[in-house]
């Protein structure tokens, strides 16, 4: 019960620090940007990178972010997670980089019907490691990297993930499938 009781403190005491510095953020405080970006530069760079599946490219995809939200701070209300809200940006700015790369989202009529095809494999005996999945990962389409990303990693659902990439639910729903596929077959492989 004390553990909990300082968990509680001490996430208060950070809640109450950000505050300050968001406030201090929207008064163009060049110390409390820095204060702000050094507190979260690493979370979101993680987020960036899994998305874009490349290091310079998540690099200058938080650079963005950063920009972003000094420049958005008015439309941040302070009722909302801020975290959240960051981590939406730099969630949008990463896609953004992807789709420079032009990947290609496979579009399914609505009414399509979705067969996982031979995808009968017993899920709970398939073990891997945290570093196979990441370089695997890696190896993977852009398309399925961000769809597989936003849906394991960030936790959106098919729906969410079909609004933000602008395409129908069934298309993502098959091509998280394919990708789940083929990311299970690049990591057997090695």
């Amino acid at each position: 019960m004390q553990r909990y009781k300082y968990g509680l403190r001490l996430y208060k005491q950070m809640e109450e620090i950000t505050a300050h510095l968001i406030e201090g953020c929207r008064q163009g405080k060049r110390a409390s940007q820095l204060a702000l970006y050094k507190q979260f530069a690493q979370r979101l760079y993680i987020t960036c990178v899994r998305i874009t599946g490349n290091q310079e490219e998540a690099e200058e995809a938080m650079q963005d972010t950063f920009l972003k939200i000094f420049s958005r701070l008015d439309q941040y209300h302070d009722s909302q997670c801020f975290e959240a809200w960051i981590h939406r940006i730099a969630i949008h700015t990463a896609i953004d980089y992807v789709r420079r790369q032009k990947p290609d989202w496979e579009q399914l009529p609505d009414n399509m019907a979705e067969q996982p095809d031979d995808d009968k494999e017993v899920e709970e005996q398939i073990h891997y490691t945290v570093l196979q999945v990441k370089e695997g990962m890696k190896k993977l389409a852009a398309g399925y990297r961000v769809i597989l990303s936003l849906y394991l990693f960030e936790g959106y659902d098919m729906e969410e993930i079909a609004s933000i990439l602008n395409i129908q639910p069934p298309s993502v729903r098959s091509q998280y499938l394919r990708a789940k596929r083929k990311l299970l077959d690049i990591i057997g492989a090695n």
